[in-house]
């Protein structure tokens, strides 16, 4: 009996010391120096800041919308521009790449990229036809220009001295133009077609 109350005592004892131990080294540091409750308490954690999510917040005057408009979308310049037309308004062309169609076995077709006036634009040409694979837009003096411009003030009119960004795409989600106006005026139109 004697044996068993001296084992149970050692066993509280034990527990007891552990314990104990437990919450002196829970006031120290890492290191075993002390550390003040109080300081740690009153500092604040500082919120984690990446550059990508400083750059994906657009500045106070600066706005992103998004609309789905189908047939801006589909047809951003209404009748849109051909290479043979652009060649002849004074396109230059500034590069040509072979590109392997993936519909037609041995049939090598064209990627062309064509500056018009500061306006470049980027077709997927086949024999059968040119496709507009992109085209970026910040003159809008030529007749293509100044369709798309109409179109644009159809569908979106900025507030007058802001800065906004706008996604407009088709209910498909493969047609997008994205456009910018700076000071409430146009200034740069991005358009960005499907092509299989």
């Amino acid at each position: 009996m004697l044996a068993v109350l001296l084992l149970s005592t050692s066993a509280k004892a034990l527990t007891a010391a552990s314990l104990y131990t437990t919450m002196l080294l829970s006031a120290c540091g890492p290191d075993g120096s002390k550390t003040d409750e109080r300081k740690q308490a009153t500092q604040a954690p500082k919120p984690p800041t990446t550059a990508k999510s400083a750059a994906a917040v657009p500045g106070p005057t600066a706005k992103v919308v998004r609309l789905t408009n189908d047939s801006l979308a589909g047809q951003p310049f209404g009748p849109e521009p051909t290479v043979t037309e652009l060649l002849k308004a004074g396109g230059t062309v500034v590069t040509r790449k072979p590109f392997r169609n993936l519909h037609e076995a041995g049939q090598i077709d064209t990627i062309l990229l064509l500056r018009h006036r500061g306006n470049l634009f980027e077709f997927y040409r086949a024999p059968e036809k040119d496709l507009l694979r992109d085209a970026s837009i910040t003159n809008f003096e030529t007749a293509y220009g100044q369709r798309l411009r109409a179109r644009m003030a159809a569908a979106h009119r900025p507030a007058a001295g802001t800065t906004e960004r706008v996604r407009i795409g088709d209910t498909e989600r493969a047609n997008y133009v994205s456009v910018t106006y700076n000071g409430g005026r146009l200034s740069a139109v991005h358009v960005e077609p499907y092509v299989d």
